[in-house]
């Protein structure tokens, strides 16, 4: 692990037409969470925490999709909302009854990041279904599409401004370096412990839901997921812990300020300014998660120099000499800091 080096998290969206579908943080809402009893659905923190971890693009045109069930191109019919209405952002070009959306945006991320594209989390929809994908957005440069497909024939709606596709990132390689490892509870005495504590609880509070328990009742549900503790109090979450997000809106290139990279761990931002990967060390440090995640070998130092100390580089391979300040030639391109394109000079 001592090798894995990723970057800072970046997410940059070009449109590629004039007017692309509206891209937005995503909503904790639900309409069938609305409708459970107390909305009780809201209280799993890991439900409503998927709903917000990334960004939805809205469908700009209510149309209804029909499907015969055969596999022809031309077997799903379309019909908007507005005969007037433009809808370039569907196409109908695998048949099998899939439709096809164009999000409207060259998405771009930061090296060894990928989006993840899918269906908006908990979000039912009967008689079609979302595909997955996920897209190796840090080197692409053409766009991907975002399709649905029928799992019986009939007929759909989607409404305008409704979710057609929520984008998230995710690291490219980690993933592959993680060993599932299948061992009795028994290994662990602390951790079963805690399991017996927590099973024995639940059963309690569920009988007392069930007998109409007065204090029970009034608790509604146990909280331990909530306040990142368990029932013993023994095992607490990490300063990673979460109950709500809420991810930044999409800004215009023209309008970011400088004083924004200030607001990331302040051992992200000098990488980020050198436009190379960031160490393993560094991204296990400036957020706990990546510490969890991969541990810290034993050779590498347990606390990072200061970040107005030039030995920062120390933690990377040798460094390459200096580049010259000619351009360099091709039509690759080059990503300006904090995610921004490079102005042109005249």
């Amino acid at each position: 692990m001592s090798e894995l080096a990723i970057s800072a998290p970046q997410l940059q969206c070009f449109s590629v037409i004039s007017d692309p579908p509206r891209l937005v943080p995503g909503t904790a809402e639900r309409d069938w969470m609305d409708f459970t009893n107390q909305r009780f659905a809201y209280r799993c923190t890991p439900l409503t925490m998927a709903n917000t971890t990334g960004w939805e693009l809205l469908n700009p045109t209510g149309f209804w999709a029909s499907w015969t069930g055969l596999n022809g191109k031309d077997e799903v019919i379309l019909r908007p909302d507005d005969p007037r209405a433009p809808m370039h952002h569907v196409s109908l070009g695998f048949g099998h009854g899939i439709i096809t959306f164009h999000p409207g945006y060259l998405f771009r991320t930061a090296p060894g990041w990928m989006t993840w594209a899918r269906g908006a989390p908990n979000r039912l929809k009967h008689g079609i279904q979302a595909l997955d994908g996920l897209v190796e957005t840090s080197w692409v440069p053409f766009t991907f599409t975002m399709n649905w497909k029928f799992t019986e024939p009939g007929t759909v709606y989607f409404a305008k401004d409704e979710p057609f596709c929520f984008i998230t990132l995710v690291p490219s390689l980690p993933i592959e370096s993680v060993q599932p490892v299948i061992r009795p509870l028994a290994d662990d005495p602390k951790l079963e412990r805690e399991y017996n504590i927590w099973l024995s609880e639940r059963t309690k509070f569920n009988i007392g839901l069930a007998q109409g328990d007065p204090i029970t009742l009034e608790q509604k549900w146990q909280k331990n997921y909530l306040i990142g503790k368990s029932p013993s109090g023994r095992t607490v979450a990490d300063q990673d812990h979460r109950i709500k997000r809420s991810l930044k809106p999409p800004a215009s290139a023209d309008k970011l300020e400088r004083s924004e990279i200030a607001e990331m761990p302040a051992q992200v931002t000098p990488a980020l300014e050198r436009e190379k990967p960031v160490p393993a060390i560094v991204m296990r440090q400036a957020f706990p998660s990546f510490q969890s995640a991969f541990g810290m070998p034993p050779h590498e130092p347990t606390q990072l120099p200061k970040i107005a100390e030039p030995s920062h580089a120390r933690l990377e391979k040798p460094a390459k000499p200096p580049r010259s300040k000619k351009a360099p030639s091709g039509n690759g391109s080059k990503t300006g800091r904090a995610g921004k394109a490079p102005r042109s000079k005249k």
